[in-house]
């Protein structure tokens, strides 16, 4: 029984009995299912393992959650969420940043050629913002979920990913991150179908089902131990993507262009190999240390055809990842070439530049490249 517990310090609990007000006491019940984790269980501290030999390991208990239909509330939350923050960081943090910082290079002209200047430097505010949204979320999805398997003994070792199997109940911290994840790749759906269309349009829409896909299942299997590694693994490059069409936009050219190497380079490492092992892991380990059930009655789901389905998907997101991979070494070479990281795909405008969609997080994971024009590149 003590495996079912993962190794998490103490939260504050949003569900406290106690006299001292909490979030939830602040809230009308009917909002607390919505805006707040749902199942929550308070284990007896008995029931914990002992942890002085476990790295990171605290004392006390934390309150952990089950999972229920209640989550889907969750979700759809953190997607309006982030749907709100978006448009108010994007026009008033971002976009205001971009305006301030083209403004510098000096007044727009009249006539046609002012009109020209004007819509290409909100052309470029409006690009610069949606990228510097992508970044902040991944920044902060990423280092969230680094910590989470900071905390965790060798998070990256079959023991720690498939030994523990199932994973129920779940931490506090994980199930926030699980569910905010899911409502991300919910919030990027509309993102890709409300921004102008873009001419690899369908293939980010096929990779966000999949994505939402595998990390609904793999919550509702109990593989979240492996599916938090594999966010991970995937949302760091994120980071660097988003940073260097950051730098591009604002003409900082060498910049951009380390940044895409660093780029490059990270998702060699984390998403080629570091998914490969995964993948190898899920094929080999899982199946070692673990015996083939479907057991409702005690949340495990892991029967030889369940485990073949999330191999599959995994097996597919590589896939996706490695096609990416190929044409972000195409533009690499541009780099190393010295005609800056620029090419490959259309936006409908007659500009360009590397990029990836959303990322977020997940995967937001996405290799594409924009058009850019000569006036972007020019220093100011």
């Amino acid at each position: 029984m003590s495996k079912l517990y993962d190794v998490f310090p103490s939260f504050p609990s949003l569900n406290s009995t106690s006299p001292t007000p909490s979030i939830r006491h602040l809230l009308p019940p009917a909002l607390e299912s919505i805006m707040l984790l749902s199942y929550p269980i308070r284990p007896s501290p008995l029931s914990r393992p002992a942890s002085a030999s476990i790295p990171h390991a605290p004392a006390p208990s934390q309150t952990l959650y089950g999972k229920g239909p209640a989550d889907a509330c969750f979700v759809l939350f953190c997607a309006l969420a982030y749907t709100v923050g978006r448009e108010l960081v994007m026009r008033y943090v971002l976009g205001a940043f971009a305006r301030w910082y083209l403004a510098r290079s000096g007044p727009v002209g009249s006539g046609l050629k002012g009109k020209k200047e004007r819509r290409r430097r909100e052309h470029v505010v409006q690009r610069f913002a949606e990228q510097g949204w992508s970044f902040l979320y991944c920044t902060c999805s990423w280092s969230l979920g680094a910590y989470i398997l900071y905390l965790l003994p060798a998070p990256f070792s079959p023991q720690s990913c498939w030994g523990t199997y199932p994973n129920t109940p779940i931490p506090q911290l994980t199930k926030f991150y699980y569910l905010a994840q899911l409502g991300w790749w919910f919030h990027q759906i509309y993102v890709i179908n409300t921004e102008k269309r873009r001419h690899d349009h369908w293939q980010m829409f096929s990779h966000h089902v999949l994505t939402i896909a595998l990390v609904t299942l793999s919550y509702i299997g109990n593989f979240t131990r492996v599916g938090t590694v594999i966010h991970v693994l995937m949302d760091f490059c994120d980071i660097l993507l988003p940073l260097a069409k950051m730098f591009r936009y604002l003409s900082f050219i060498t910049l951009c262009d380390s940044t895409f190497v660093l780029f490059l380079l990270s998702w060699l490492a984390t998403r080629q190999i570091g998914l490969s092992y995964m993948i190898y892991t899920s094929w080999v380990h899982a199946p070692q240390l673990n015996e083939y059930k479907w057991d409702p009655a005690t949340e495990h789901y892991m029967s030889e055809a369940a485990l073949n389905g999330f191999i599959a998907m995994e097996i597919i997101l590589l896939g996706l990842a490695t096609m990416w991979f190929f044409m972000a070494c195409r533009v690499a070479v541009r780099v190393l070439r010295g005609q800056g990281a620029e090419d490959v795909r259309s936006d409908g405008e007659e500009e360009w530049v590397g990029g990836c969609q959303g990322g977020q997080g997940g995967e937001e994971t996405e290799m594409r490249y924009m058009r850019v024009s000569q006036e972007v590149r020019r220093p100011q």
